[in-house]
Parts: C-alpha cells; sequence; structure tokens
C-alpha cells in the first residue's frame, strides 16, 4: 500500500524536469499504443494470434507504464520489448506501422538506464520493424518486403528519434545532479555553521561527500592529512573502507600507483592541494574514477572540502577565544569563573568532591626583593607543580594573585583529599630556580569537603576558611574544614 501511494504520487506530481520529461514521454507513447489496438487485424494472422497480438501490446504498455512509476529500468527489459513489438507490429493491418510502437519504446525507454541499455534497446527498436514485416509481409492490400526501400527508409527515423530523446535524457541528468549538488554543499555549509567540535564537521563533511559522490557513479574520493610518516588516509567514500586510517608514505602525492594499488579498478586519478603548496599542505584530495573525472564532480569535491577546511579553521578560532577568555593569561590555568562552573558541575553530578584553597607563603617579599617579572616567573613554575602533582586526579585553577585553588572529584575517601593536598604542600616548598635567584615559598592549603546539598559558594568558603587557618597556624601547611582551632574573629 505505501509503495502504490508512493507511486501514485510520482504519477501525479512530478518533482523535476526529467521526472516532467518522464511523464510527457510516458503520455505521448500511451497515446501512440492505444491508437494501434484499433489496427489489429492483418489478414495473414489467425484469431489466435491477433489476441495473442493484443496482449503484447498490453504487456508493452505496462513495461513502458512500470519503468515510468519505479523512475528506473532494467536490463531484463532488453529482450521481451522487441519482441513484443515484432509479435504486436505483425498483427497490424499495416506492419509498417510497427515504427510507432518501436518510436513509443524509444521514447519512453531512452530515457531511463545505461548507455550501454541503452543502445541495446535501440538495436532492438530497429530490428523489431522488418521483423515484423518479414512475419506479416502483407500491407493492406499489397505486399510490402521487410528489406523494400518503404521499410527500411523508417530505420533512420527510429534512430534519430532515439539519439535525441536519449540526448534530451542526459542533459537533465546532468543538470539535476548539478543542482543536487549545489544543494547538497549548500545544506552543508548551513550544518556546519556554529559547530565547534572539529570532529563532528568532518562528519558532515564525510556524509556530504558520500552523496556527491552517490550522485555521479564511478567516482571514488580519499582525504588525505598529513601525519608522522606521510598522509593518513581520513575520509574514504567509493573505495574499500578499510583503507580510512592508513598512513601512506610521501611518495603519493606524486605516484598515484599508490593509490590505484589501493583501489583497484580507478583508472584516473587526481591529487589536489586544495590551494596550498603541495610541498607544505597539510590536506591533499584524491578523486578517481573509472573511466574518467568530470569537472564538476571534481569542482564539487573541492568545494566541500574547502568548507570543511574553513569550518575547521572556524572551530580552531572558536577554541582560542574560549580558552583565552577562562584561562590565565599567564599560567594558562582555569580562571575562577571556569574553575567554579567545574565546582557546580561535579557537585550537581553528585561526585565525592573537594576544593582546596592555595595561598603562597611570602609571595609578596619575591615581588618586592626581585621585581614583578620574577614574581610571573614563580607564578608559572608554581603552576606547573599544582598541574604536576593533581594530573588524572583533579583540576587546578588561578582564582587571582597568588592565590590558587583545586577541584578533587571522585574521591574514595577523605584521606585521599589530605594525600594530594600534603603531595602539593611538599610540591610547593621546594626551591624555585628563577632567572635572578633561587626562591623558596611554600604555600598554605585549605581543604572542604563537600556534603550533600552544599552550594559552590559554601564549599569555596569553607575551604577558604581552612586555608586561613593553615597560615594562621604557621603557613607552609595544610589544614581541613572545620580548623582544629577556630580562627579569633
Amino acid at each position: 500500500m505505501r509503495l502504490s501511494r508512493r507511486w501514485l504520487r510520482r504519477a501525479a506530481i512530478p518533482e523535476s524536469s526529467l521526472d516532467r520529461t518522464r511523464l510527457v514521454a510516458m503520455v505521448v507513447a500511451s497515446a501512440a499504443l492505444l491508437t494501434e489496438f484499433p489496427q489489429l487485424g492483418n489478414a495473414l494472422r489467425s484469431p489466435g494470434y491477433l489476441r495473442l497480438a493484443s496482449a503484447s501490446l498490453l504487456v508493452m504498455f505496462l513495461i513502458l507504464l512500470g519503468t515510468y512509476l519505479r523512475g528506473r529500468s532494467s536490463w531484463w527489459t532488453a529482450v521481451p520489448l522487441p519482441l513484443l513489438i515484432i509479435i504486436g507490429g505483425a498483427g497490424l493491418e499495416d506492419p509498417v506501422a510497427t515504427i510507432a510502437l518501436a518510436m513509443s519504446s524509444m521514447i519512453v525507454m531512452s530515457l531511463y538506464g545505461s548507455t550501454p541499455l541503452w543502445l541495446v534497446r535501440a538495436a532492438g527498436a530497429m530490428v523489431s520493424i522488418p521483423a515484423a514485416n518479414a512475419i506479416s509481409p502483407l500491407s493492406g492490400d499489397r505486399v510490402m518486403h521487410w528489406n523494400s526501400a518503404t521499410v527500411l527508409g523508417v530505420l533512420p527515423q527510429v534512430l534519430l528519434m532515439s539519439v535525441l530523446t536519449r540526448g534530451i535524457y542526459l542533459s537533465l541528468q546532468r543538470q539535476e545532479r548539478a543542482v543536487a549538488r549545489e544543494s547538497l554543499l549548500a545544506r552543508a555549509g548551513v550544518a556546519m555553521l556554529g559547530v565547534t567540535d572539529a570532529e563532528q564537521i568532518r562528519g558532515i563533511g564525510r556524509k556530504t561527500a558520500d552523496e556527491v559522490v552517490a550522485l555521479s557513479p564511478g567516482t571514488a574520493l580519499i582525504v588525505l592529512r598529513r601525519a608522522p610518516g606521510g598522509f593518513e588516509a581520513t575520509t574514504v567514500v567509493g573505495v574499500p573502507p578499510e583503507i580510512r586510517g592508513r598512513v601512506l608514505g610521501l611518495e603519493v602525492v606524486t605516484d598515484h600507483r599508490v593509490l590505484a594499488a589501493l583501489a583497484p579498478g580507478f583508472k584516473v586519478w587526481q591529487l589536489d592541494s586544495l590551494g596550498a603548496d603541495p610541498a607544505a599542505a597539510e590536506v591533499f584530495i584524491a578523486v578517481a574514477g573509472r573511466q574518467r573525472l568530470r569537472p564538476e564532480v571534481l569542482d564539487a569535491l573541492r568545494n566541500l572540502s574547502h568548507q570543511v577546511i574553513l569550518a575547521e579553521k572556524g572551530c580552531q578560532a572558536h577554541a582560542d577565544l574560549e580558552h583565552r577568555a577562562h584561562h590565565d593569561h599567564l599560567t594558562e590555568l582555569p580562571t575562577r569563573a571556569k574553575f567554579l562552573g567545574a565546582v557546580g558541575r561535579a557537585l550537581a553530578a553528585g561526585r565525592k568532591t573537594a576544593v582546596l584553597n592555595v595561598d603562597l607563603d611570602d609571595f609578596k617579599q619575591v615581588n618586592d626583593c626581585y621585581g614583578h617579572a620574577a614574581g610571573d616567573e614563580l607564578l608559572v613554575q608554581v603552576a606547573g607543580r599544582m598541574s604536576a602533582v593533581t594530573a588524572g586526579r583533579g583540576l587546578a585553577g588561578r582564582l587571582g594573585g597568588d592565590e590558587f585553588a583545586v577541584l578533587l572529584t571522585d574521591l574514595a575517601d577523605p584521606s585521599d583529599a589530605e594525600r594530594i593536598a600534603e603531595q602539593l604542600c611538599a610540591a610547593l616548598a621546594a626551591p624555585v630556580t628563577l632567572s635572578v635567584a633561587t626562591v623558596t615559598v611554600g604555600g598554605s592549603i585549605g581543604i572542604a569537603m563537600a556534603e550533600p546539598g552544599i552550594t559552590v559558594t559554601e564549599l569555596t568558603r569553607r575551604a577558604d576558611i581552612a586555608m586561613y587557618a593553615a597560615k594562621a597556624a604557621g603557613k607552609n601547611r595544610i589544614e581541613a574544614f572545620p580548623p582544629a582551632q577556630p580562627m579569633a574573629a
């Protein structure tokens, strides 16, 4: 039922110029076939044969109609159609009128299938006219042999009609494919707008490349990106999928035999560096064809690749801006806003969380004695030590000045936070070699463990209280909330 509705919709509402042309051809062919039924009645044929001829015309009509409704044809129709034309034509009062049957067949069938199939059908249609006259040489009240000038003279007309119809089909097909390619590229461009994930952009590019190549059978695409030791095939379309991920030597850029060995059957290969210097290009596209490459297909794949590359650059620019907006320009650690956002997400997820508030001891003396440049150098080295201690176990951030913080998640036990804090305290207490001197600062660390329902503000406030308690108790030490010795008001 669903298939029938689709056929009816196709017949009632042609979707394109080619579909409309096919509809007109089907209407003309149907009219021609209908006018042949009253002419059945060749004097040389028996009533049984005439019934067979009538059935042949009906089956011929059904094949043409089915081809139109399905929008495609198959090789199996190449043999029955000429036979049906011969049987039906031999039953006509004037077998020369078989030309109408042959032309009806070619007008419709020339708008479908491959060129080899069209050539077979054209030959079959031309042969069917003299064959029908050979079976029934009586045309009205006179004999008309199959090799007479009258019969053979109509064959060029059938061939010409077939060639013209085929030319219209190929022209409309190229036009529709061009429109489809432009539509695919426009849709891909819209889909990439605002996307900030490079892999998602490449996925859109791969999907679009699949659809572009599908419009041009016999075409293939391999995207090569520079990698250690050569070029990695990151996208493959129309070739064996196991090629994807393989790293090919640098010679692949100049020696296409490497690609031909990976994808047998493709005779023509063209590599494009997408406007970059081939010696330094980061990306190449390798487009292949089994016979030849159409320039419009190569242009479409080249334009799609440019879209992907530009979108990737946009992603990188967005990532750079995002990083600059949320990371300290000196230490490259997350800023207060990004750090607190991470704390909030950890609490919302219900993870076992702790916050360490870290304040450097005697940092002001370094600034006063050696200058702010030395102080900045010290902050950079401190950030490196914090990142090294917390790598894989937490997130370090700079809250401002000489104040830092660490977010610890997925803790098995509160003692894990204390152990990491002790390691951090020891790392900060180690001498720091600056360009002007070697200094020792250390750090006071406050620990606050999250509790059910606690807010970000309250958790960081508790860590801050514990940090000040550690500083008041002698510096370069750790203190957990609540502190053992409450600070004086």
